[in-house]
């Protein structure tokens, strides 16, 4: 069917990755909330992603090719936003994937609290490891976009795929910057910009999204095939995979807790002296991770310049 009034707009940027982008639609598709339009906006596509959409045979899911390829995320996003009818938005990263209850409960989320503008959820972070581990269970997993507290930190990252947001705060804030532009990756800097705003967040205590890192992976982008995807895409609705990564996430977490706390101490006191500049940038509306983006990578856009190379694609969505 196809709903005349969606109350979510689902929006996936992508390019020329249908081998990650089907995963990410068969999750939205295996929700337990059905009242939603998916637009895959592709950023000028040359591969099959066109025919790959169309097999789903789905009248909510459009797929817009843009003609010209723009190399980044934020011009399909901002394209997928102004075609929305939803009263709410929620962005998918072309490589993670939603669990069957993540759109269910943020709708009651928001609709339970009328002063929520922006919702972000921790995701579980699948870390890379070998086929084989899958068939014993020995993956490996953290959880991500845990903002310490309740409280939006700047310094938490909290990718795309773990928001949930009123349509209307979107345009209160405008659209996404591009890559070049900015030393933090666009999601983060709209993010801490809609925070500069006032506008309210709420974070929800629970993990919505399964989150299979492509730029943690090399020529993950070129291979046309993902044993991780393949493998969690028919568990997700299962209970028990989400205990088992959460099991897995508490283990990781506390042993990087330990190394943090004992093996590397100076790292806490280098960032308690550089916590005054971090104060000011933010100050003067200038996302404070900036500073460690720019140490650590150089210019600007060069933090996602870097993850491409890796990928094996020219472009990271």
């Amino acid at each position: 069917m196809t709903p005349n009034n969606p109350l979510i707009s689902i929006i996936i940027a992508t390019y020329n990755c249908s081998h990650l982008l089907k995963y990410a639609i068969k999750s939205v598709l295996n929700s337990t909330y059905n009242n939603w339009e998916l637009i895959i906006i592709g950023d000028c596509c040359t591969d099959d992603t066109e025919s790959c959409i169309a097999n789903f045979e789905d009248k909510r899911i459009s797929f817009i090719n843009l003609k010209e390829n723009s190399g980044q995320q934020a011009k399909p996003n901002n394209v997928g936003v102004s075609l929305a009818k939803g009263k709410y938005i929620s962005f998918l990263n072309q490589d993670d994937m939603y669990f069957a209850d993540h759109l269910s409960l943020c709708v009651a989320h928001m609709e339970n609290n009328d002063d929520a503008e922006v919702i972000c959820v921790p995701g579980v972070q699948v870390l890379p490891g070998a086929s084989e581990d899958l068939n014993f269970d020995k993956f490996k997993a953290v959880i991500v976009g845990v903002h310490p507290n309740g409280r939006y930190s700047p310094f938490e990252n909290s990718v795309a795929s773990l928001w949930f947001l009123r349509k209307a705060s979107l345009y209160k804030v405008g659209e996404w910057k591009t890559e070049n532009s900015l030393y933090v990756p666009p999601s983060q800097e709209w993010l801490f910009r809609a925070w500069k705003k006032g506008l309210k967040f709420h974070f929800p205590e629970y993990t919505g999204v399964l989150i299979i890192y492509s730029a943690e992976r090399k020529n993950s982008y070129l291979q046309k095939s993902s044993y991780e995807h393949e493998y969690f895409i028919n568990q997700l609705n299962d209970p028990i995979i989400k205990i088992k990564l959460l099991e897995q996430s508490a283990i990781f977490s506390s042993n990087l807790c330990h190394v943090l706390l004992y093996q590397k101490p100076l790292r806490h006191l280098l960032r308690a002296g550089a916590y005054p500049f971090y104060k000011l940038l933010e100050k003067l509306s200038i996302h404070p991770n900036s500073l460690n983006m720019f140490i650590r990578w150089g210019g600007k856009g060069k933090f996602i310049s870097n993850a491409r190379k890796k990928t094996g694609l020219s472009e990271i969505p």
